[in-house]
Protein backbone atom coordinates (compact mmCIF):
# COMPACT_ATOMS: atom_id res chain seq x y z
CA UNK A 1 0.00 0.00 0.00
CA UNK A 2 1.74 3.38 -0.97
CA UNK A 3 0.97 5.72 1.56
CA UNK A 4 -0.97 10.01 0.03
CA UNK A 5 1.41 12.56 1.15
CA UNK A 6 -1.14 15.20 1.96
CA UNK A 7 -3.30 12.34 4.10
CA UNK A 8 -0.33 11.74 5.67
CA UNK A 9 0.35 14.83 6.51
CA UNK A 10 -3.53 16.03 7.61
CA UNK A 11 -2.52 12.35 10.05
CA UNK A 12 0.61 14.14 11.62
CA UNK A 13 -1.20 17.45 12.04
CA UNK A 14 -4.25 15.56 14.36
CA UNK A 15 -1.66 15.49 16.88
CA UNK A 16 -1.03 19.44 17.09
CA UNK A 17 -4.96 19.96 16.94
CA UNK A 18 -6.39 17.49 19.27
CA UNK A 19 -6.35 17.68 22.86
CA UNK A 20 -7.93 14.50 24.76
CA UNK A 21 -9.50 14.72 27.64
CA UNK A 22 -8.08 11.85 29.77
CA UNK A 23 -10.48 11.85 32.72
CA UNK A 24 -13.56 11.91 30.15
CA UNK A 25 -12.30 9.25 27.90
CA UNK A 26 -10.94 7.35 31.26
CA UNK A 27 -15.03 7.43 32.03
CA UNK A 28 -15.83 6.96 28.32
CA UNK A 29 -14.27 3.40 27.94
CA UNK A 30 -15.25 2.35 31.78
CA UNK A 31 -18.84 3.20 30.61
CA UNK A 32 -18.50 0.93 27.15
CA UNK A 33 -17.10 -2.05 29.17
CA UNK A 34 -19.83 -1.42 32.17
CA UNK A 35 -22.97 -1.26 29.34
CA UNK A 36 -21.63 -1.87 26.10
CA UNK A 37 -19.72 -5.03 26.19
CA UNK A 38 -21.67 -7.12 28.12
CA UNK A 39 -24.31 -6.33 25.83
CA UNK A 40 -22.03 -7.28 23.03
CA UNK A 41 -21.22 -10.51 24.34
CA UNK A 42 -25.21 -11.29 24.61
CA UNK A 43 -25.63 -10.25 21.25
CA UNK A 44 -22.48 -12.04 19.90
CA UNK A 45 -23.53 -15.90 21.66
CA UNK A 46 -20.21 -15.90 23.58
CA UNK A 47 -18.73 -16.75 26.98
CA UNK A 48 -18.19 -13.48 29.42
CA UNK A 49 -14.54 -13.95 29.77
CA UNK A 50 -13.80 -12.95 26.01
CA UNK A 51 -11.17 -9.74 26.94
CA UNK A 52 -9.01 -13.72 28.38
CA UNK A 53 -9.88 -15.70 25.78
CA UNK A 54 -11.91 -15.16 22.56
CA UNK A 55 -13.96 -18.41 22.01
CA UNK A 56 -16.66 -17.71 19.90
CA UNK A 57 -19.05 -20.49 18.94
CA UNK A 58 -20.77 -20.55 15.35
CA UNK A 59 -23.37 -23.30 16.60
CA UNK A 60 -27.00 -21.37 16.64
CA UNK A 61 -28.69 -21.10 19.75
CA UNK A 62 -32.11 -21.41 18.48
CA UNK A 63 -33.94 -20.87 14.51
CA UNK A 64 -34.28 -17.27 13.29
CA UNK A 65 -37.71 -16.94 11.66
CA UNK A 66 -39.72 -13.96 10.21
CA UNK A 67 -38.64 -11.21 8.55
CA UNK A 68 -35.81 -9.63 11.31
CA UNK A 69 -33.59 -12.64 10.93
CA UNK A 70 -31.14 -11.28 8.46
CA UNK A 71 -31.17 -8.03 10.91
CA UNK A 72 -30.89 -10.48 14.06
CA UNK A 73 -27.54 -12.38 12.52
CA UNK A 74 -26.08 -8.85 11.05
CA UNK A 75 -26.51 -7.91 15.13
CA UNK A 76 -24.62 -11.07 15.90
CA UNK A 77 -22.30 -10.93 13.22
CA UNK A 78 -21.09 -7.20 14.20
CA UNK A 79 -20.97 -8.12 18.08
CA UNK A 80 -18.59 -10.69 17.27
CA UNK A 81 -16.70 -8.51 15.05
CA UNK A 82 -17.13 -5.99 17.55
CA UNK A 83 -15.23 -8.01 20.47
CA UNK A 84 -12.72 -9.31 18.16
CA UNK A 85 -11.98 -5.29 17.94
CA UNK A 86 -11.68 -5.21 21.29
CA UNK A 87 -9.52 -8.22 22.03
CA UNK A 88 -7.00 -6.42 19.37
CA UNK A 89 -7.04 -3.26 21.17
CA UNK A 90 -6.11 -5.28 24.60
CA UNK A 91 -3.41 -7.24 23.08
CA UNK A 92 -1.86 -4.11 21.54
CA UNK A 93 -1.70 -1.92 24.35
CA UNK A 94 1.36 -1.94 27.25
CA UNK A 95 1.19 -5.27 29.37
CA UNK A 96 0.33 -3.26 32.99
CA UNK A 97 -2.31 -1.73 31.01
CA UNK A 98 -3.72 -5.20 29.51
CA UNK A 99 -3.33 -6.32 33.11
CA UNK A 100 -5.47 -3.61 34.72
CA UNK A 101 -8.16 -3.89 31.94
CA UNK A 102 -8.31 -7.34 32.27
CA UNK A 103 -8.45 -7.24 35.81
CA UNK A 104 -11.23 -5.19 36.88
CA UNK A 105 -13.12 -5.86 33.58
CA UNK A 106 -13.09 -9.77 32.75
CA UNK A 107 -11.82 -10.90 36.70
CA UNK A 108 -14.17 -7.92 37.93
CA UNK A 109 -11.21 -7.28 41.04
CA UNK A 110 -11.70 -4.32 42.98
CA UNK A 111 -9.66 -1.24 43.59
CA UNK A 112 -7.72 -2.83 46.65
CA UNK A 113 -7.12 -6.34 44.71
CA UNK A 114 -5.64 -4.37 41.65
CA UNK A 115 -3.22 -2.35 44.18
CA UNK A 116 -2.16 -5.62 45.33
CA UNK A 117 -1.54 -7.03 41.88
CA UNK A 118 0.34 -4.18 41.32
CA UNK A 119 2.47 -2.97 43.87
CA UNK A 120 1.40 0.21 44.30
CA UNK A 121 -1.02 2.76 46.23
CA UNK A 122 -4.56 3.68 45.72
CA UNK A 123 -3.72 6.95 43.80
CA UNK A 124 -1.11 5.82 41.99
CA UNK A 125 -3.62 2.95 41.19
CA UNK A 126 -6.40 5.06 39.90
CA UNK A 127 -2.91 6.88 37.73
CA UNK A 128 -2.29 3.78 35.99
CA UNK A 129 -6.08 2.47 35.23
CA UNK A 130 -6.95 5.95 33.60
CA UNK A 131 -3.79 5.21 31.49
CA UNK A 132 -4.79 1.83 30.79
CA UNK A 133 -8.39 2.88 29.07
CA UNK A 134 -6.42 5.83 27.44
CA UNK A 135 -4.53 3.55 25.75
CA UNK A 136 -7.69 1.19 24.73
CA UNK A 137 -9.31 3.79 23.40
CA UNK A 138 -6.27 4.50 21.31
CA UNK A 139 -5.85 0.90 20.21
CA UNK A 140 -9.57 0.52 19.60
CA UNK A 141 -10.36 3.71 17.61
CA UNK A 142 -8.45 2.48 14.84
CA UNK A 143 -9.00 -1.45 15.68
CA UNK A 144 -12.99 -1.58 14.95
CA UNK A 145 -13.79 1.49 12.35
CA UNK A 146 -17.62 1.03 12.60
CA UNK A 147 -17.69 1.89 16.56
CA UNK A 148 -18.23 5.77 18.31
CA UNK A 149 -14.73 7.08 19.24
CA UNK A 150 -14.52 6.34 22.79
CA UNK A 151 -11.94 9.89 23.18
CA UNK A 152 -13.38 12.91 24.62
CA UNK A 153 -12.00 15.92 22.95
CA UNK A 154 -11.13 19.51 24.91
Amino acid sequence: MELDLKKAQEFQLQFDRMEVDTIETAAKVRNFFKQDYPKLIRWAGVNGGYIKSPVMSDEPRSPSFGNRAEEKMDKRIYAQQTLASVGKAINVISDESRRILIGVYADNKDAWSMCEVLGCERSRYQQKKRKAENEFADAFETCCLWWKDLHVYK
